[in-house]
């Protein structure tokens, strides 16, 4: 273990006997994230459907991790506010992994339900890669389809039977004619040179780790963007992690760091990913993707990849400049392929991921409705 994960747990084992003084409340549902300083996403819809439905007393925790001091400072105060939080809640949301619910025994009565940040998973991750610490204490996770079951469960150290086949909440706007509308005509607003152009999205995952910091892949955007011609737009839409990007002010480049990466899939006519789940979203659009993965053979053994990745991706795989630029110029999608994932990824197609998950949360709260 770290020296710093050594540290915090020695200054939360002071606070943890007082954590435990509190009584449950039966009627709290806590959000913590690690992820934003927001709802956002998932915890958003869920958030909403709860404000709504007016039957429990919601409480949050929300906090952007970074590596630098100050942050870190920040981390181990929202460390201690968890305990005491976690140990009056009913139920406890998460939307990443936790340190304080893996190395603290919560009260009797606690509930922990894991809503991951995505649709699914390309790279191994949680318990199945080397990690600071076990995850271990989450009582429930919810995922998109059968196909991810045993991966969340090893990941989450979860029953098979408490990793639960609801649906993505974040979904559901895949499925929804008024949302794409939408959003084709807000991008449009925003961004009107983007109009009768072909467009790119790149937007691959991260490349590091929450201890060591986080950078992104290397990748010549400018060639690319020089070789496709003006008949092309690309945006680059970052992993949320990366905070630092070269292609941050440059004029060639579209760089959308905060617009949703499902409204820009309404715009988009290729996108460019790598072991980002975003490409299950993507699936849903049926248009054409790329993986630009030049680390495919380093990736494919640190972290590991929890399927054969060449066999299943649904398109083009390519590992330089000029092979995207060839692939993108003479596009073809592999409509067998893409189909078979689409149907191992999404169980679901019917827009009511959100509802079966906050039924899933009354059912926890021993309040079915």
């Amino acid at each position: 273990m770290k020296l710093k994960n050594i540290i915090l747990t020695i200054i939360l084992s002071i606070f943890y006997p007082f954590s435990l003084l509190q009584k449950v409340e039966k009627d709290k549902i806590s959000f913590i994230s690690l992820e934003s300083k927001v709802l956002a996403h998932d915890f958003e819809l869920i958030n909403d459907g709860l404000v709504k439905s007016d039957h429990y007393k919601l409480e949050y925790i929300l906090f952007e991790y970074s590596s630098s001091l100050k942050n870190q400072f920040a981390y181990v105060l929202a460390c201690i506010r968890q305990l005491f939080l976690i140990n009056r809640s009913h139920l406890v949301l998460l939307d990443f992994n936790n340190f304080v619910v893996s190395k603290f025994k919560r009260k009797k009565g606690v509930k922990v339900l894991q809503v991951w940040h995505a649709t699914g998973a390309i790279k191994q991750f949680g318990n199945t890669v080397k990690r600071d610490y076990k995850i271990q204490n989450y009582d429930y996770a919810i995922v998109n389809s059968e196909f991810f079951v045993d991966t969340f469960s090893r990941a989450f150290n979860v029953n098979k039977d408490n990793v639960k086949i609801t649906g993505i909440p974040e979904t559901d706007k895949l499925f929804s004619a008024k949302y794409i509308e939408e959003s084709i005509t807000d991008v449009y607003q925003k961004y009107p040179l983007l109009k009768d152009k072909k467009i790119i999205t790149y937007a691959p995952t991260f490349r590091g780790r929450i201890g060591t910091g986080f950078h992104e892949i290397e990748i010549d955007l400018d060639f690319v963007q020089k070789s496709l011609g003006n008949d092309y737009a690309i945006i680059y839409k970052p992993h949320p992690l990366i905070t630092q990007s070269k292609y941050q002010n440059n004029s060639n480049i579209i760089y959308m760091q905060h617009e949703s990466i499902k409204k820009v899939f309404a715009i988009t006519d290729i996108l460019v990913s790598d072991y980002s789940a975003i490409i299950f979203d993507y699936m849903v659009t049926q248009k054409p993707l790329i993986a630009y993965v030049p680390d495919l053979a380093d990736y494919r053994l640190t972290p590991g990849i929890i399927f054969d990745y060449e066999a299943e991706f649904p398109g083009a795989i390519v590992k330089t400049d000029q092979d995207l630029v060839n692939e993108i110029s003479m596009i073809d999608c592999d409509e067998e392929k893409s189909s078979k994932l689409y149907d191992k990824v999404f169980q679901y197609r019917d827009g009511r991921s959100l509802q079966r998950v906050i039924e899933l949360i009354d059912d926890i709260m021993g309040e079915k409705k």
